[in-house]
């Protein structure tokens, strides 16, 4: 933490500090208090006591040392505090959305080679009816990747030939996208104002173009229309659980807000300061003073799309209000085992040793005192009187300076102690979230891929001629190129045979016959919004050097296209889960100011039974079981708690979340999947 920057907002913060303030106030007191003790026994005293005295004084300039030493120490770890907090939103805030959109552009890049769109705009485009069938087969796709409020097909001149918003008055578009995105290799993302969605400001749109297989002529334009209010306010609903006093914001390059979770007090379209190179910065929203943190995305998968930033700004007038959050924390464990705690006593045990010396100064004197007292000379014997007098006082001053310390340094590591154990809580929801939102993607990938027109077709034959399964290979390939999260994707027959594979390495499973139950449920399957999910177990369908590994594997039906109710098989997706769930860890352990994880941090997916998906820690691997305390296990969906735990001389904070779900995946009844999150945290 920038010590010249804490210095330079110093004051700001201290206001808003009120123990700090108190703390600070009650030393300034004691200190005059000293000060007119010391006067007195130079006056009273100097003649038998003056070596005495100048120690006491030397001893309050040590004191008034380490009395800003502490106030300093205070205001930083505060201000630390709460600046970890805050920056662990703003990283959120914005990979969550990053993550989300990287699906957006597999999503466009698929759909776009889809053969019934590029028949469509080959041969179809003026026909009315099939004008209905393009815009059912885009709304049975928008059915299950309910993220999008809008899909349009436009041909290369420019004009709708279908989409979904009966509100969206659209007929053509002169909007540079549609030449941009012709001229582009992939994908191209783009958020403004277009007259493909005319009236409603700013949007996020992607685009590819749609083109002829055979020649790789562009016959036109797809647009996916993504709704970005509508993600942001559900993004901003979890993170606000963190916090009742933060403002998150999601700005461009140029620092203009693009997403508000409060527009009250700041508005979309505002320009504020990045100050990405600064720890914190200090701003003003509505007359009232915020303590800001910027950060840019980490990415995901390697995508970082457009150049976002997350921002949170917390009211400093609330910031570092103290509190336990409920819970009874032991002062004595804390000091004893807590690493963070180190810096704060090193002050405390300073104060104590110029305590120490100082009571070895008021012995002395009170024997000097005591000697001086017998002896002849009648002024001495005078001051020698006074001297307990001034001694006692400056004694009892030092008492309650090192009790001033000691309160506050406790109460500080209480407050720490709180603030990691609301931050576990925070992360532990958080990481069960991103796995929510993950898997959700999955069930849509399956349940779109079975749809796939050509598969339809081929699975008509039986058995599947060979030329056919070779065209199965190429999409399955193509498909499998731009999601990148599975190892294979793999076609079966009405019997369970498989008949094709994307993956190269994985060909020598073509011709096998799946007996799994998730492959006889998913075959019984008539309802193209039905998928069925194998349990998280070892499959050699998820291998690695010849050993199989844990993961689920997703499965739906794959239907006639004459027969809609006739099952002809189904397709299954081998989520990669090992790298995957680890990378939804490690995006919810907490880090350092330099974007590092806090060492001694653990994150772990596991079933309420203890069976673990994914840790952190090596000691646990996929398939493990870990004992969890009860009180995990009773926690219902949504629900999350935190708590501390000793281990040996250790101590850690160790929060808990149940699932979910996310947006209708594992809401709707259709898919029942209990999984807790658990963070753990050295404190």
């Amino acid at each position: 933490m920038n010590k010249e920057l804490i210095k330079r907002h110093e004051q700001a913060l201290l206001r808003a500090m009120a123990g700090v303030e108190n703390c600070q106030g009650t030393l300034s007191r004691l200190d005059r208090q000293w000060t007119r003790a010391t006067l007195t026994g130079k006056i009273n005293c100097s003649r038998i006591a003056q070596t005495l005295i100048d120690f006491i004084i030397t001893t309050q300039d040590n004191f008034t040392v380490l009395q800003k030493n502490l106030v300093d120490t205070l205001v930083q770890e505060n201000t630390q505090k709460v600046v970890l907090e805050i920056a662990a939103v703003a990283q959120v805030a914005i990979d969550i959305l990053k993550r989300n959109l990287f699906e957006r552009t597999a999503d466009v890049g698929f759909l776009a080679t889809d053969d019934d769109l590029v028949r469509f705009l080959l041969d179809e485009a003026g026909d009315g009816e099939a004008v209905a069938r393009i815009e059912e087969r885009l709304r049975e796709y928008r059915e299950k990747y309910t993220v999008y409020n809008e899909i349009i097909v436009l041909d290369a001149d420019g004009l709708v030939r279908a989409h979904l918003d009966p509100r969206n008055d659209i007929s053509r578009s002169d909007d540079p996208l549609l030449a941009e995105t012709l001229a582009a290799p992939s994908y191209v993302e783009t958020y403004r104002e277009s007259d493909l969605v005319p009236g409603r400001g700013e949007s996020l749109l992607y685009s590819q173009a749609i083109k002829d297989p055979r020649t790789g002529a562009p016959l036109g334009v797809l647009v996916l229309v993504f709704d970005f209010d509508g993600e942001m306010a559900g993004i901003f609903d979890n993170l606000k659980r963190s916090s009742e006093d933060i403002v998150i914001l999601i700005l461009d390059e140029a620092g203009r807000a693009i997403a508000s979770s409060d527009p009250g007090k700041a508005p979309r379209g505002r320009i504020y300061a990045l100050n990405l190179r600064d720890d914190f910065a200090m701003t003003q929203l509505r007359g009232e003073a915020y303590l800001t943190k910027t950060l840019a995305t980490k990415g995901s998968q390697g995508f970082f799309g457009l150049p976002w930033h997350g921002q949170v700004l917390k009211r400093v007038a609330t910031a570092f209000r103290n509190g336990t959050n409920g819970h009874g924390l032991d002062e004595a464990t804390i000091r004893r085992n807590a690493i963070f705690s180190g810096r704060l006593i090193k002050v405390e045990e300073a104060s104590e040793n110029v305590l120490s010396d100082l009571e070895l100064v008021v012995q002395n004197g009170e024997i000097m005192a005591a000697k001086k007292t017998v002896q002849a000379d009648t002024s001495e014997k005078v001051e020698a009187q006074a001297l307990p007098h001034v001694l006692n006082e400056v004694k009892k001053i030092g008492d309650q300076v090192q009790q001033v310390f000691q309160t506050s340094t406790g109460g500080l590591l209480k407050l720490v102690t709180s603030s990691r154990l609301h931050d576990v809580r925070f992360l532990a929801a958080l990481a069960i979230d991103i796995m929510d939102r993950n898997l959700y993607e999955r069930a849509n990938d399956c349940r779109w891929w079975a749809l796939t027109s050509d598969f339809r077709r081929m699975l008509e034959a039986s058995p599947v001629p060979d030329a056919d399964r070779a065209r199965m290979r190429e999409i399955l390939a193509y498909i499998n190129s731009l999601y990148t999260v599975y190892t294979n994707l793999f076609v079966y027959d009405r019997d369970g045979r498989i008949l094709a594979c994307s993956n190269p390495d994985e060909y020598r499973q073509e011709g096998r016959r799946l007996a799994n139950h998730f492959v006889a449920e998913t075959l019984r399957l008539t309802d193209s919004q039905l998928y069925r999910v194998s349990d998280f177990e070892a499959s050699d369908l998820y291998e690695e050097r010849g050993q199989a590994r844990h993961t689920y594997i997703y499965n739906a039906a794959i239907t006639s296209l004459l027969r809609p109710d006739t099952v002809l098989g189904g397709i299954g997706i081998v989520f990669d889960a090992e790298p995957q769930f680890l990378s939804m860890l490690h995006d919810a352990l907490p880090r350092d100011g330099a974007g590092r994880i806090l060492e001694g941090s653990e994150g772990l997916f596991v079933e309420p039974n203890g069976k673990v998906i994914a840790s952190t820690n090596p000691e646990h691997a996929p398939g493990d079981t870990v004992d969890l305390a009860g009180i995990f296990c009773q926690l219902a969906c949504g629900e999350s708690t935190s708590h501390l735990v000793a281990d040996d001389d250790k101590l850690y904070a160790v929060g808990c979340a149940h699932s979910l779900g996310y947006r209708e995946y594992k809401r709707d009844g259709g898919y029942v999947n209990d999984l807790l999150s658990v963070v753990k945290v050295r404190i």
